[in-house]
């Protein structure tokens, strides 16, 4: 069960787009000159890559639904990372298939459905610079960290630990609290909701 593929938005839309690539690089052979002019085959492809644009769409749209409603039902603040030149980095990345797949995933398009829904549901929305999040301390404010396991880093200087994911996840909230002028009792690591 370790090694269980599970199915993504993302896997679906990348077969869809691999369908109508295959069938445009078969038909672009010299066997069938005219295919271009065979409307069923044009069709065909066109409707491939369709569904795949529209499979990342309906899962944008329901994730930033979702999203802003569990904000807007708790209370709380819509913080994202202002990801606007994350392309040109993802386009560096040399595994093919995985490149493509984040290059569809479209982190623009989920951005842009998130900050529609906030604006429409108001939800109070920060978008932050995402410039060292994952590299400095959210406790001390330290950019030294050091790699103690696979994806965990601590601070030298005040001690903290937590996975690569986690201390972005709470710079990325310190930032937000910042942006919107909030300051919650026991600082930026406590819980909005402690005493």
């Amino acid at each position: 069960m370790i090694n269980e593929e599970i199915d993504t938005v993302v896997d679906r839309a990348h077969r869809w787009k691999k369908l109508a690539e295959s069938l445009q690089k078969k038909y672009s052979s010299p066997k069938y000159p005219a295919w271009r002019r065979r409307r069923g085959i044009l069709n065909r492809i066109r409707s491939y890559h369709m569904k795949a644009r529209n499979t990342l769409e309906d899962w944008a749209r329901k994730s930033a639904l979702e999203i802003v409603g569990l904000a807007k039902k708790l209370g709380h603040a819509v913080a994202r990372e202002d990801l606007t030149g994350l392309i040109n980095t993802l386009r560096r990345i040399k595994n093919k298939d995985h490149r493509k797949k984040l290059i569809m995933m479209g982190y623009k398009r989920l951005g842009k459905w998130i900050d529609w829904n906030a604006k429409k549901q108001g939800v109070p929305l920060a978008i932050v610079n995402p410039s060292g999040t994952s590299s400095k301390c959210p406790k001390c404010d330290s950019k030294g960290l050091k790699e103690v396991d696979y994806r965990r880093l601590r601070c030298p200087r005040c001690g903290f630990e937590g996975d690569r994911d986690v201390i972005g996840k709470l710079n990325i909230r310190k930032r937000a609290l910042k942006k919107l002028r909030i300051n919650p009792p026991g600082g930026v690591l406590a819980p909005l909701t402690a005493p």
